[in-house]
């Protein structure tokens, strides 16, 4: 059981933040090759230059979360490896 939640407690952050950064990074894409600057703050397309700030930056409690959830995951991996290892195979 510990094996099978540490793997998706360790892999699920990961791909939500891919995800979310991964839609953002559309937004901005779409915006520039329209010939505009995004507007990270408020997460529009803008006629005049605005200050890149990063993903992290941005959403810093997001991310740290999510890592942290990821390092519980990978915690929760190696206890129930060490558990199974104990047992007998058959």
């Amino acid at each position: 059981m510990w094996l099978r939640v540490g793997s998706l407690l360790f892999a699920l952050p990961g791909i939500l933040l891919l995800a979310l950064y991964g839609i953002e990074l559309s937004s901005v894409t779409d915006c520039t090759q329209g010939g505009g600057f995004y507007d990270y703050v408020q997460g529009v397309c803008s006629s005049t230059p605005q200050e890149e700030i990063s993903y992290y930056r941005r959403h810093s409690g997001l991310v740290n979360s999510m890592m942290l959830l990821s390092v519980v995951g990978a915690l929760a991996m190696s206890w129930g490896m060490l558990l199974k290892g104990g047992q007998p195979r058959g």
